[in-house]
Formats: C-alpha cells, sequence, structure tokens
C-alpha cells in the first residue's frame, strides 16, 4: 500500500518537477496565490480597524465629556452651598453664576449625546439634567426649597460619576478591541509574508541550484561544440525541455565526427581544400627548418567558365578532377595538390636536383595541354601559374606565399595566360602601384592630369583622314602613367564609366575643330555593359554637332560578344545608329574567330605582334596575309598597327591592307597641333605622290 502510494507520490512529483515549465508555473502560482491572500486580509482588517478606531474615538470623546460633567456637577454643587440670600444684590449676581454653570453643564450632557447616540439610556438622563433651571430657581429661592434643589443636585452628581465610569469603561474595551485587532492583522500578514518569502527562497534555490546550473551545462555544451569540439559528452538532463536538446546535440556530434575528416577534402576531386592545404604545407615548412628548393605555385583553368557554359558543370567537375590527378602525376607523391577554388589549384613541392619550379611548372603546363578525352569528345585547355620559392621572402607563412604565388598568377594571365610566372618584388612593388593608381585616378579626372593626344591613321587607297583618340595621364608624383596600368586600374576601382565619359567628351569636343577628320575612340568592355550608354553617346554627338559616321568605335576581343548578349545588344544598336564598329588587337587572343562570326565588323585591327615580323619571317608572313585576306572576304577594312619602320609599309600595303598606323609614320600629336600637323601633311603632299608611305617617309 505505502509502495503504490510513494510511487504515485514520485510520479507526480516527477510530472511537476520534471519540467521546468510546469516549476515556473507553480512556483509563479504560488506565490500570486500568497500575495492575493495578503491583500485580502489586509484589505479585511483594514475596515475592521477602520470601525474600531472611530468607535475608540467616539469613547475618549465620550470619556472626556463625562469628567468634563463631573467637574461642572461638582461645581454647580459648591456654587449652590454658596448661595447664601445675604443680600438681594448679591443673591442676583450669585444666581447668574449658577445659572452659567447650569448652562454649561447642558452643554456637555447635549454634547455626550452626540458622542455616543444609543449607547447609554438618555431618557433617564433627561429627567436626571433636564429640570437645572428649576434646581436653579429653588436654590435662589432658599429654605425647604434649597435643600431639595441640592439633594437633586446629589442626584446628579451620582448620574455624572456613574456617566464617567461607564465612558471610561466603553472606552478601555474599544482600547483592547482595537489592541487585539492589530495584533491578529499582523499575525496574519506576518504569516502570509513568511510563507511567501519561503515560496520565494525555495524557488530561487531551485533556480540557483537546479535550473540555472542545467542551463549553463547546455550552454557550456553549444559554445563547446560551436568552437569545434566534438570530443565532450553531452549529459543526460532531468529537465523535460532539455532532454530534446541534448538528444539533437548528440545526434549532431556524432554527425559531426563522422563528416569531420571530409571537411578537409574536396569532394569533386578527392584532393585537400584550402583548410588541409594549409595546414599540411604548415607542418611541412615547420618540421624542414632551411629551405631546400620548395616553392608554393597557384594555377587555375584558362576560360574554365567557357568549359561549364559549353559542356555543363558535370563535365567541368570531371575536367577539374582529371588535371588534378595529371597535376599529382606530374610532381610526384610527395608534392601536395590542393584545390582551394572552383578551377583554382595550389600545390607544394620540392624540386629534384637538376630542377628547378619554373620547369616543373612548364612541365605540368604542358601535360595540361593534352586533351582530355570524354565520351565521344575531347576537351583542350590551357592553365596560368605563379609560384614563388621559399626563402626568397621574408615570411614563410603558408597564406603569405600563397598570396605572392597569387600575384604571380595575375602576372600570367595579364601576360596572355597559358603560361608560369615566378614572384619578384616587382610584381608586388606593381600591386602597390595599381592600388595607388585607383586611389588617385579620381583626383586626375578633376584636377586635369588627364589630356587626350591624336594618333593619326593613314589610308592606303584614299586621302581620307583619321584619327585615333589616346588618353595620357601626367601624375604628379608618378610622371607619365601608362593607359597599359591606369585603364585596368579604373576598371578595377569601377572608376571606367566615369572615365570613359570623360574620353568621349572631350574626344568628341576636339572632333568639332577638325571637320575634315574621322575619329577611332576606344571602349572598355564595361561601358558596353553600362545602363543607358548608347543615348549618352548620341546625346554628345548631338550635343557636338558630329554625324556619328565620323566617329570609329574600338572594342577588344574580351568583350567576348559571342557569349555576352548584352554587349552584342549595345554593338548592334550602335552600328544602327550609324557608327562604325572595329575590333581592336586582332590575333592575340582565341576569340577573336568566334566574334568574327557572331559580329560583323566594319574594321579589323591587326596587332603589333602580328606585323613587326612580316619581313623577317616567312611565317608570320603567312600568318599576316590570312588574316588580312579573311578580313578582306567578309568586306571589312583592314589597320596594321606597329608600323614602326618603312619596309612595313611597303609589306602591308601589298598585303592588302586598307589603313596604316604606327610610330613611323606618325607619333600620338596633341590635340593643339593637330592642325597644323595636318597643314604640313598637305604640304608634302602637294610636292611628292606615292600615298601615305611617302608621305610618312
Amino acid at each position: 500500500m505505502f509502495g503504490i502510494v510513494g510511487k504515485r507520490i514520485r510520479r507526480f512529483s516527477g510530472l511537476i518537477f520534471g519540467s521546468l515549465e510546469r516549476r515556473l508555473i507553480l512556483a509563479i502560482t504560488l506565490i500570486i496565490a500568497c500575495t492575493f491572500g495578503l491583500q485580502v486580509v489586509s484589505q479585511n482588517r483594514a475596515v475592521a480597524l477602520r470601525r474600531e478606531s472611530e468607535e475608540l474615538q467616539a469613547t475618549i470623546s465620550m470619556a472626556e465629556h463625562s469628567a468634563q460633567l463631573m467637574k461642572q456637577v461638582l461645581h454647580f454643587r459648591i456654587e449652590a452651598n454658596g448661595l447664601d440670600g445675604a443680600t438681594q444684590e448679591g443673591t442676583a449676581r450669585e444666581a447668574d453664576d449658577l445659572t452659567d454653570v447650569a448652562m454649561n453643564i447642558g452643554e456637555t450632557v447635549n454634547a455626550m449625546r452626540m458622542d455616543a447616540p444609543g449607547t447609554f439610556d438618555w431618557t433617564e438622563q433627561r429627567y436626571t439634567f433636564g429640570n437645572l433651571d428649576q434646581v436653579v430657581a429653588a436654590v435662589a429661592t432658599g429654605g425647604e426649597t434649597k435643600h431639595q434643589a441640592l439633594r437633586e443636585v446629589d442626584r446628579m452628581l451620582a448620574s455624572a460619576a456613574h456617566l464617567q465610569e461607564q465612558a471610561e469603561h466603553r472606552r478601555d474595551k474599544a482600547y483592547a478591541s482595537l489592541e487585539r485587532s492589530t495584533r491578529q492583522w499582523f499575525g496574519r500578514v506576518s504569516t502570509i509574508g513568511i510563507v511567501t518569502l519561503v515560496l520565494a527562497a525555495i524557488i530561487l534555490w531551485d533556480l540557483s541550484c537546479n535550473i540555472l546550473p542545467a542551463l549553463r551545462r547546455m550552454h557550456g555544451s553549444l559554445r563547446r561544440l560551436a568552437d569545434g569540439d566534438l570530443d565532450l559528452a553531452v549529459e543526460r538532463f532531468t529537465l523535460r525541455e532539455l532532454r530534446p536538446l541534448a538528444h539533437a546535440l548528440e545526434t549532431f556530434r556524432r554527425n559531426a565526427l563522422a563528416v569531420r575528416d571530409l571537411a578537409f577534402t574536396d569532394p569533386a576531386t578527392g584532393l585537400p581544400n584550402r583548410r588541409a592545404f594549409i595546414d599540411a604545407a604548415a607542418r611541412r615548412i615547420r618540421d624542414m627548418a632551411a629551405p631546400g628548393g620548395e616553392f608554393i605555385a597557384v594555377f587555375d583553368i584558362d576560360r574554365f567558365k567557357y568549359v561549364n557554359d559549353d559542356y555543363g558543370h558535370a563535365v567541368g567537375d570531371t575536367l577539374v578532377q582529371l588535371i588534378g590527378e595529371r597535376a599529382r602525376a606530374v610532381l610526384g607523391d610527395d608534392a601536395l595538390v590542393a584545390r582551394i577554388g572552383g578551377d583554382e589549384f595550389a600545390l607544394y613541392a620540392r624540386c629534384p636536383a637538376g630542377e628547378t619550379p619554373a620547369v616543373l611548372c612548364s612541365k605540368l603546363a604542358a601535360k595540361v595541354r593534352e586533351p582530355f578525352d570524354f565520351d565521344g569528345f575531347s576537351i583542350a585547355v590551357t592553365i596560368s601559374l605563379g609560384y614563388v620559392e621559399r626563402g626568397t621572402v621574408q615570411d614563410d607563412a603558408v597564406t603569405t606565399l600563397i598570396s605572392k604565388a597569387d600575384l604571380a598568377l595575375y602576372a600570367s594571365k595579364r601576360n596572355g595566360r597559358n603560361r608560369a610566372t615566378g614572384f619578384t618584388a616587382d610584381l608586388e612593388d606593381a600591386r602597390n602601384l595599381d592600388r595607388m593608381l585607383e586611389r588617385d585616378l579620381a583626383r586626375a579626372l578633376s584636377s586635369g592630369e588627364l589630356r587626350m593626344v591624336y594618333q593619326p591613321i593613314y589610308a592606303v587607297s584614299d586621302e581620307a583622314s583619321e584619327v585615333e583618340a589616346l588618353v595620357r595621364w601626367r601624375h604628379p608624383d608618378l610622371g607619365d602613367v601608362s593607359p597599359a596600368q591606369f585603364i585596368p586600374a579604373a576598371e578595377r576601382s569601377g572608376r571606367m564609366p566615369q572615365l570613359g565619359a570623360w574620353i568621349i567628351e572631350r574626344a568628341l569636343s576636339d572632333l568639332t575643330q577638325w571637320p575634315h577628320l574621322s575619329m577611332s575612340i576606344n571602349l572598355s568592355p564595361l561601358q558596353l555593359q553600362q545602363d543607358g550608354f548608347v543615348p549618352f553617346l548620341l546625346e554628345r554627338c548631338r550635343m557636338h554637332g558630329i554625324q556619328p559616321g565620323r566617329v570609329i568605335l574600338e572594342v577588344t576581343e574580351t568583350v567576348s560578344i559571342e557569349r555576352n548578349t548584352r554587349a552584342l545588344l549595345t554593338l548592334e544598336l550602335l552600328r544602327n545608329a550609324g557608327f562604325r564598329i572595329a575590333l581592336d588587337d586582332f590575333g592575340t587572343g582565341y576569340s577573336s574567330l568566334c566574334m568574327m562570326k557572331t559580329f560583323r565588323f566594319d574594321r579589323l585591327k591587326l596587332d603589333r605582334s602580328l606585323v613587326k615580323d612580316i619581313q623577317a619571317d616567312a611565317t608570320s608572313r603567312a600568318v599576316f596575309d590570312a588574316a588580312v585576306q579573311m578580313a578582306r572576304q567578309i568586306g571589312a577594312e583592314v589597320v596594321a598597327e606597329g608600323v614602326s619602320e618603312h619596309l612595313l609599309v611597303k609589306s602591308a600595303s601589298e598585303a592588302g591592307c586598307t589603313h596604316l598606323q604606327g610610330f613611323h609614320l606618325s607619333m600620338p600629336v596633341e590635340a593643339e597641333a593637330i592642325e597644323s600637323f595636318y597643314a604640313e601633311q598637305a604640304a608634302a603632299q602637294n610636292t611628292e605622290t606615292g600615298g601615305p608611305a611617302s608621305a610618312a617617309a
């Protein structure tokens, strides 16, 4: 029987005290009940005390008036005895005094009647104190009447004494009642207050010793898990609310333990990821005190985005995996090869005897260039590499070495990709210079440090005159800065739209002074992406009164219009508006042929790298002739850039170029010298014949 009762009690207590919510509800309910009880008791006792206080005040007033009545009646008795009637004048005066005393007695009796109406039998007292005037008259008469009046006064004196005794008794009784009620009130309030304090102490103890420690332990477990400590043992809590959370934490901990090893592995290639590479390379550097031919290299896949766009991301992931395998095959098992980004790899290797990092990186680049076979097709890609030898920099931290290898990688990309570049201090200086140019370009746009120069472009078969607008920057500290430096800085810093707008405005403003000239203006790929560029350019031409047909807009293959719908649409709109479109630096990359297929250019500008060797190298001449003929087949004009000597003028003209440009023909000319320059050219042509070749000569 007791076992069943005890079991039920434990079950009930577990149901109540095993839940934080129910504990708090029970505690708050008890405190509210105690507070409500205290309020009820206080209100009841307050009402009772108020009533008893009023009764006490009435009895006190009654006692005071009864004592006063006793004194007045006694005084009346003394005055009555003293009235002897010796003289008529004295008797009248004493009778008046006695009358005053009688009136005072009457007033006191009335005050007692008002103090405690219904408390005493005032009917009897009315007969006792109601004939004071007759008593005064009888006393003043003297004789037997006076003796009867004095007996009446004695009866009044006895009645006053009795009233005083009753009033004092009632006063003492009211005092006792008020004191008893006060003690009861204090006792009940104290009891309820003690119970409330005990409950509050129990709740505080429960919070301090049970609930808060459990919450702190849970918080500690959460923080340790958040900090990556997966070896802790998650506690089993008795509070019902904490049990599911503890279970979830334990499940999370087990799952995290299961995948902790995977956190250091790239899932697509099976190679270490960036974090694993940094940790492993740092351990090798720490274990190897002195440098001994180790280097860190960073490389990525050139134009990997096109592979994903053309073949899909599944093929791209497979290609990344195959490149990782080839890298491990070339560098050996001792090398660390990791995938640290989408198409970016890092490697840590030691050069074999007789080899250098440049040789190993070249071998890797050559191996990657071999086509990768897929089901039904093959893909050929190239990689760009940057490397840094350990010991060539002061800081051997892996992150520092990776950062410097990244600088070399960017140099490989700037120089045409598909190559390896070693880190030098010049690269870091160049990076710092680029940052300074990005910072100072805003000042240059507003302070007049930029200016425009114009290089003439000569037509082979006619006398049409044309110039190419070229921007120049004279830095107050660095001197003349090459556009090849500050144009990329403007694109990186987001100031290319502002710079491009300045160039267009200044070039068109100068063109208004030369109505006999046409002008070529270079456009940045970012300008073709800019909202409102076409309306802006048309508005500038309208403001300066220039027909769009006098303007040739030059773009490079970096625009990649065959993959950029917005750029293609912008070029179409510009051409429809009357502008001529030229493809600049034709022959320097891989996208030119695709761009010619996608968009019909009005002009192709052959890069100086195709022009400079056509006299000395038959292969270069064959490539040059093929490029010219291809351009002429599609009806485009051909401009040979970089004509630096007289023999190139003849060779380019014979190959079919329609225009020539280069330092041999003319250096860039300042805007204020253009008029005099062409005046001299016209004068020379009046004395000589043979077209631009003879004029330039």
